[in-house]
């Protein structure tokens, strides 16, 4: 990807874009019965979304192939902002100990990630075979920028399978286990 020095100016200037953009829309209406996802995570959607964005206007196959991926990625990001990452902005209280009743929004979501673990796994597949192909398009197009995007975006698909989606069972386990029954 890109060298540490520019990633970190890239996310500073993409944190401060995003507080921006979520404090003007907060203005600008009411609040919705939802709940954040972890500021890193919302970063990375952002950018994703920037990046194949502008890979869609590239010629020919890499440009028609990154305009299917911006589809499935779009649908997928929704979902995991819906109920998949919310309850991942509990893990620094939970790290501290701290299981308060207010936490119990969370079991619903992560009730809904364990009933509907196999969709969500069908879409990393469809996510993977997209980047693939992408991937492929660029090779052939000697498009080393879309080719490094699809390669990266395959690896974070699998660190959501391999580790987010399972830290969510676990949160909803944990708090199971220590919030009073009834709560």
């Amino acid at each position: 990807m890109r060298s540490r020095p520019a990633a970190t100016r890239s996310l500073a200037a993409l944190a401060f874009g995003v507080w921006l953009g979520w404090h003007g829309s907060a203005l600008a209406q009411p609040a919705a019965p939802t709940h954040e996802i972890p500021q890193s995570l919302r970063i990375e959607h952002q950018e994703t979304i920037e990046r194949l964005t502008l890979l869609t206007h590239h010629a020919g196959a890499v440009g028609a192939e990154a305009r299917k991926a911006l589809t499935l990625f779009r649908a997928h990001i929704a979902r995991e902002e819906a109920f998949i990452l919310p309850p991942l902005t509990l893990l620094p209280e939970l790290a501290d100990g701290t299981v308060t009743p207010d936490m119990k929004w969370a079991l619903a979501m992560c009730d809904r990630v364990k009933s509907e673990r196999e969709q969500i796994f069908q879409e990393h597949t469809q996510i993977t075979d997209a980047m693939n192909a992408l991937a492929a398009a660029a090779r052939t197009a000697h498009d080393k920028v879309a080719q490094e995007f699809a390669e990266a975006a395959v690896g974070d698909s699998l660190n959501d399978v391999e580790l987010l989606e399972p830290m969510v069972l676990v949160i909803g386990e944990y708090l199971r286990t220590k919030l009073p029954a009834g709560q």
